[in-house]
């Protein structure tokens, strides 16, 4: 991977909803394309929905490295949802993707110069 995202969940409140990680400089709409994301602390629910389709739902804990991988972006979508009740302690995420398009503002090889 050549790109890394961090998201704090400070408590149960905090939350992501449906998505696909569709952003064009990742090409998971068109391609096959490789997502890693490891959790750190509470564990909370992880949902993935195929577009019309059934629901999925378990627990990622502390630890654990959940991949998406294929054409997932472009088939299914997922969430983080809010877990209401007292207890709910922070939870960080690390999600490391391949950038595979650049754009003249944001060139593949400014990182190598700076």
């Amino acid at each position: 991977p050549n790109s890394c995202n961090l998201n704090l969940y400070v408590d149960g409140t905090h939350s992501v909803g449906w998505h696909a990680d569709n952003e064009s400089l990742f090409q998971g709409m068109k391609k096959d394309c490789r997502i890693l994301s490891l959790s750190l602390g509470q564990t909370r629910k992880f949902e993935l929905q195929s577009r019309g389709g059934p629901m999925y739902k378990m627990d990622l804990t502390d630890g654990d490295l959940c991949t998406m991988e294929g054409l997932t972006q472009k088939y299914y979508r997922h969430r983080i949802p809010k877990e209401n009740g007292k207890g709910v302690q922070e939870r960080i995420n690390l999600t490391w993707r391949w950038v595979v398009e650049h754009t003249p503002q944001c060139s593949k090889d400014s990182a190598a110069s700076a």
